[in-house]
């Protein structure tokens, strides 16, 4: 009696199986959704691709993009608005500033014992600058951000109506970001060099999904 084997044994029908996980997997990664591989594996990590301590190409260092509790949609959105009001450029981008140190109080002239109160980045405890950037179907908010080369920013973003992505590009390395509702996601980072960096939606939100792009340009 000839013994048959099952289906699944068959060595061709396991390299086919095969092959077809790794081709949706490099379509999928080619998308901007793939998780790492190590994140298959129960490895996952928050840090960014490039280097030590998830260093990005072209950045001095980031942080984890977490998202943690905040603001409501609507007060994410007043802050937006009063941002991009405050920091907006005649060509339409946003270029957030660190503010100036304040006089020390009570001072008068200067000569005669006024003195300014030395800054944050003079005695090395600068903190980071904030920028905001909002996702709503389909845009960002602001679309385009002007950043300093060297400077240290906190990104606080929030998605405001359904869940959203933000896939930051750096030249060959990436930093992607799940943005949800009423949940405030956060990236720390000094942009090394000047450059213009895409930002696009990871997560299908729409007819309109495609088009859903801001730009970052470090001068």
């Amino acid at each position: 009696m000839t013994e048959r084997r099952h289906l699944t044994t068959r060595r061709g029908v396991v390299a086919a199986m095969g092959f077809g996980g790794v081709t949706l997997y490099g379509l999928w990664a080619a998308y901007g959704v793939a998780p790492s591989p190590l994140a298959l594996f129960g490895h996952a990590s928050d840090h960014p691709p490039g280097g030590e301590h998830g260093a990005v190409p072209g950045v001095g260092h980031a942080g984890h993009g977490v998202a943690t509790g905040g603001p409501t949609a609507d007060d994410f959105r007043r802050t937006v608005a009063n941002f991009v009001e405050r920091f907006s450029l005649p060509d339409g981008s946003v270029r957030p500033r660190r503010e100036p140190a304040p006089t020390t109080p009570g001072g008068g002239h200067a000569g005669h014992g006024a003195h300014a109160a030395p800054s944050a980045a003079a005695s090395g405890d600068a903190q980071p600058v904030e920028a905001f950037l909002l996702a709503e179907k389909w845009y960002y908010e602001p679309a385009h951000l002007r950043l300093d080369r060297g400077e240290t920013y906190r990104l606080r973003m929030m998605a405001t109506d359904v869940s959203h992505g933000a896939s930051i590009q750096f030249g060959r390395g990436g930093r992607m970001i799940r943005l949800r509702p009423n949940r405030e996601a956060t990236l720390l980072a000094t942009f090394a060099r000047p450059g213009s960096f895409l930002v696009y939606c990871t997560v299908y939100c729409g007819q309109a999904h495609d088009l859903m792009q801001a730009r970052i340009e470090v001068v």
